[in-house]
């Protein structure tokens, strides 16, 4: 706290660049993230065309925020001279509310970059003919064991067991008897 009648000295003008310059390097990797995910699928976009579109804004305004934040602390670490002002040192709260901007839209950046990338968490759209099976939706299996082959749903299973659901009937199979386990479009 400052009494009225104390004057508040700014930062130290060296300490300020040389916490600028620490900054901008961290800056240029979150740019350069920002920049990589932006680009980065890992297939086909399983979203609707507007939840595409808004992350693409989202990124895109990500990059923005990034770029804009590196300018900012790029000029606290290493201020520029004009010709007037050449013999004028920089002033040091210019520099103080340039890297303190630069930093709040640093995490801003990468705040918009997270929200930009939940649409790699939107349920896969399946095909309902495809994978439904003989029990609405579950996954139909085929269990090979020393003593034969079973066919039927995957039911919930206990220690030890795998539990193959067969005529509205749960089969228990031990699992050190299981030989192969195999997807099977329907059990004939």
């Amino acid at each position: 706290m400052t009494d009225a009648g104390q004057h508040v000295s700014p930062p130290d003008s060296k300490d300020l660049r040389a916490s600028a310059q620490g900054w901008h390097g961290l800056q240029l990797a979150v740019l350069g993230f920002v920049g990589l995910c932006g680009v980065l699928r890992d297939g086909p976009a399983q979203a609707p065309r507007s939840v595409q579109i808004a992350a693409a804004f989202l990124a895109l305004s990500a990059l923005a925020v990034a770029c804009l934040s590196a300018f900012l602390i790029g000029r606290a670490a290493w201020p520029l001279y004009g010709p007037r002002t050449a013999s004028q040192p920089p002033d040091p709260r210019r520099g103080s509310r340039d890297l303190r901007a630069g930093i709040a839209l640093t995490f801003t950046a990468v705040a918009l970059l997270a929200l930009s990338t939940t649409v790699s968490w939107w349920p896969e759209a399946k095909d309902a003919a495809a994978g439904a099976g003989e029990a609405g939706g579950a996954a139909v299996v085929s269990v090979s064991t020393a003593a034969g082959t079973v066919c039927g749903t995957l039911g919930e299973g206990s220690d030890g067991f795998l539990t193959i659901r067969v005529d509205d009937r749960d089969l228990p199979v031990p699992l050190d008897e299981v030989v192969a386990l195999r997807p099977a479009t329907s059990c004939d």
